[in-house]
């Protein structure tokens, strides 16, 4: 019995897939594998975002305060703490 040759050919394309992924993560992972380096020793992430920019928080520098205190909870601190003061 002979198979057809679409799935020999589907084989051999997946084959070929397995043994590339197979040699990409070797690439990357082997010296750790072998223990030539450690894990947590690697390169620059390239994606990192740890320079952020100056403005990066200007959004909640001018927002109004109600935004982020919807109640009004910290400007009642503040006048009980007024009130305590003026009682002294």
């Amino acid at each position: 019995m002979e198979e057809p040759k679409a799935y020999a050919a589907v084989g051999e394309f997946l084959g070929f897939v397995m043994w590339m992924w197979v040699f990409h993560r070797a690439r990357h992972d082997l010296p750790v594998v072998l223990g030539w380096r450690h894990p947590w020793d690697h390169a620059p992430d390239p994606y990192a975002t740890h320079d952020l920019p100056a403005d990066s928080y200007a959004f909640e520098a001018q927002t109004s305060k109600d935004l982020f205190d919807p109640f009004g909870e910290a400007d009642d601190d503040e006048e009980e703490e007024e009130e305590d003061e003026d009682e002294d």
